[in-house]
């Protein structure tokens, strides 16, 4: 790897190693999208970040963009036997690098997930640094009550990093109350920090009207990956009952997942599949002129920790329609979203039904959804209690950059 150009942070600064799975132009959902927004807007506040994160080319590579250290590497065996001999492999290399290659110092490790949560274990117990993990999601929850072998051997690597971490953040109240119950999270180590996003970022848009084709109807989008249970199933059920008496509404649906080919199947069952647009995974610029030209943004999840689309709907002005479950509740409380009480496609179609009969009485919900996405969850006022609390972790644990490796 290319090592020139390698400078030391600000002393006085946090220098925070981040491990991710995800990163920038690799990113498969809001994992990815979150910490690509938190070092961006962290650096420009002086907090600095060593990024070090998978490869997705052929080739390991260094660089520094816009002043974080991003290192992207490959996985120690490139033929894994299945998905969690990837991601122990991935951990391997990632703690093979920082001990023996790394030419940069840092006060405190982040990791992500109990995806990269093995190689932060390792490293914080041999170069003795403090160790935050941010818990995104529990598999439990998103496999929703299916316990096989998979499930169980994920759960206990994450109860793992929640014992061995120094601190925990999370991204909701919903989550704290998990960790608690479930894995026994002492409440002193859990910080609750929101996710948030970039108003800037959702500006531009594609002027081109071919580039979608359904562009110019009336359109109710759903986005995500497309994995049972983010709920899209009960979106395209209730979209069939109102198709019927709205034929002139489109429903699009952007992502890409292991669910696809059932989604679409199901379009074609109900008889809806000419109306049912799928886009696959679309980029900033696609994605903004999607949630641009929608009627409203409809997050059908059945299982949410948080949800940085809803935030996506409100940052757009956009009402933006969920399920009262997990994150999505305290996301769109207080008139800021529509929050459907049952968990079902026909509780689904009633509200969208209203919404058709009457859209202008939905303004106001999409005013405050906007003013709370543009204040409580922008990452302008988010980064300064990330940066209270790196500075806070570091101190705690007696840590101080004349320890720095």
């Amino acid at each position: 790897m290319n090592k020139e150009g390698v400078i030391m942070g600000e002393e006085s600064n946090p220098t925070v190693l981040i491990l991710t799975s995800e990163y920038r132009d690799n990113i498969i959902g809001g994992l990815g999208r979150h910490v690509t927004d938190l070092t961006s807007v962290g650096s420009k506040q002086g907090i600095n970040f060593i990024v070090v994160t998978s490869s997705n080319t052929h080739e390991e590579s260094y660089m520094i963009e816009n002043g974080i250290h991003v290192f992207r590497l490959l996985s120690w065996q490139r033929r894994p036997h299945d998905f969690v001999d990837h991601i122990r492999n991935m951990n391997f290399r990632f703690v093979q690098f920082v001990i023996q290659e790394l030419p940069l110092s840092f006060d405190l490790i982040h990791v992500h997930d109990w995806l990269t949560g093995l190689a932060g274990e390792q490293i914080k117990q041999i170069l003795h640094k403090p160790l935050i993990a941010t818990i995104h999601a529990t598999e439990r929850g998103r496999k929703q009550g299916v316990d096989n072998f998979l499930t169980k051997q994920i759960t206990d690597y994450e109860s793992k990093l929640i014992q061995v971490s120094d601190r925990v953040i999370v991204c909701s109240q919903f989550m704290r109350t998990v960790l608690q119950k479930e894995f026994a999270c002492p409440i002193h180590k859990l910080e609750i920090i929101p996710n948030g996003i970039i108003p800037v970022n959702y500006l531009d848009i594609i002027n081109r009207k071919d580039v979608f084709p359904f562009k110019r109807s009336k359109y109710f989008l759903g986005m995500g990956r497309l994995v049972k249970e983010k709920g899209f199933q009960l979106l395209i059920q209730a979209f069939a009952d109102i198709h019927k008496d709205y034929p002139e509404i489109k429903l699009v649906i952007a992502g890409e997942g292991p669910y696809e080919d059932e989604l679409k199947e199901l379009t074609k069952n109900l008889h809806i599949e000419e109306n049912v647009y799928f886009t696959g995974f679309v980029q900033e610029l696609a994605r903004n002129t999607l949630i641009k030209n929608c009627e409203l943004v409809v997050v059908p999840s059945i299982y949410e920790p948080f949800g940085i689309i809803a935030l996506e709907g409100m940052i757009a002005s956009k009402p933006v329609v969920a399920f009262q479950i997990g994150g999505l509740t305290e996301i769109l409380k207080d008139g800021r979203g529509i929050l459907v009480q049952e968990t079902t496609s026909v509780s689904l179609m009633e509200c969208l039904r209203d919404y058709l009969t009457n859209p202008k009485r939905f303004q106001m919900i999409a005013h405050k959804g906007y003013m709370a996405a543009n204040t409580t969850y922008n990452w302008s006022n988010l980064i300064h209690r990330v940066f209270e609390f790196y500075t806070k972790t570091v101190k705690i644990e007696g840590f101080s950059s004349e320890n720095k490796i």
